[in-house]
Order: C-alpha cells, then sequence, then structure tokens
C-alpha cells in the first residue's frame, strides 16, 4: 500500500510539474533599440487660385463716380510650417506710359481670410514691399480673398482708352 501511494504520489506530482512547464508560454525574442528620425525643413509656398486676373472695367459714366472694388475669393493659398507674413508689391508702373500711379489701387485682405494674422486694410500698390498680413499662423493651406479698391477714380479722368496693367507680387516670409 505505501509502495501504490508513493506511485500515486509520484505521478500527481509528474501531473503538476508538467502543468507548470507548459504555463511558463511560447519563447520570445526582443529587438535592440529602434531610432525613429523626423526630419522637418522650413517650407513655405504661394499657389495663385484659377483666375488671378483683376479687372476693373469702366465702361460707362456711372462707373467714373464711385469707387470700385473687385474681390478675388480664394485668390492665393499659402502653405506654411511656421507662421508667415504677407507683403505685397507692384513690379512697375502701370502700362502704356502716363498711365494712372500705382498708389489709385488698395489692397486688403478681409480679417475673415488672414489665418489668424492682423491684415493692414488698404495697402496702396507700390513698387516698395508694403505689410499685407502680419503674423499668420502655420497652416496646411490658408486661402486668402483679396479685395482690389479704387477708392477715388478721379484720377482715371482724362486718360487715353487703353488697357493700363501692371503685375503684382505677393510674398510670404516665415517668422
Amino acid at each position: 500500500m505505501k509502495k501504490n501511494l508513493l506511485i500515486v504520489f509520484i505521478a500527481v506530482a509528474a501531473i503538476c510539474f508538467g502543468h507548470q512547464a507548459k504555463a511558463q508560454g511560447k519563447p520570445t525574442a526582443t529587438s535592440g533599440p529602434v531610432t525613429v528620425n523626423i526630419n522637418l525643413t522650413d517650407a513655405i509656398s504661394i499657389t495663385l487660385g484659377a483666375d488671378p486676373t483683376v479687372n476693373f472695367n469702366y465702361t460707362t459714366a456711372a462707373d467714373y463716380a464711385a469707387s470700385k472694388t473687385v474681390e478675388k475669393a480664394s485668390h492665393f493659398t499659402v502653405v506654411s510650417n511656421k507662421p508667415y507674413d504677407l507683403t505685397v508689391a507692384a513690379t512697375g508702373a502701370f502700362t502704356p506710359a502716363g498711365g494712372p500711379a500705382l498708389n489709385i489701387v488698395t489692397v486688403t485682405v478681409p480679417a475673415a481670410t488672414a489665418n489668424g494674422g492682423t491684415p493692414v486694410a488698404n495697402v496702396p500698390l507700390s513698387t516698395t514691399a508694403a505689410a499685407l498680413v502680419n503674423n499668420s499662423t502655420a497652416s496646411t493651406g490658408a486661402v486668402y480673398t483679396v479685395d482690389y479698391t479704387i477708392s477715388n477714380p478721379a484720377s482715371l479722368l482724362n486718360l487715353a482708352g487703353s488697357a493700363y496693367s501692371t503685375t503684382v507680387t505677393y510674398t510670404a516670409t516665415q517668422r
């Protein structure tokens, strides 16, 4: 009987150790440390909208008697990974020669589209870059509306009938 009891004890012990060995699970391996880098470069761009041309049409006598604003919705889009400032400048005088002075046209970005920046109202066109919006926030696609205004068309009087043109350039500079 002692022998049978010893055999039962050994059998129970073997079963317990067998279950304990199975409870240890599958073998695992761990890699060494892995470095993950995010390499950033400052980036900024301006993309003009589909129809960037601004046309002031003076075809009737009434057109010469009141101010006129041409709103260019979605005029351009700025992408910048840092805050930035916007400036505007004309590349030269209106052509053909003898046309109106550049400053007859003023440019404004409405506050609603200033991308968190501070817009400067009624910026007269000049060949010197002038602040248009200060401290806009970083963005993956800030869309700007621009209002072009001729508030006093009196200086258009006595000009020959023609299309007077200049080129305007917008510059975005990161802060």
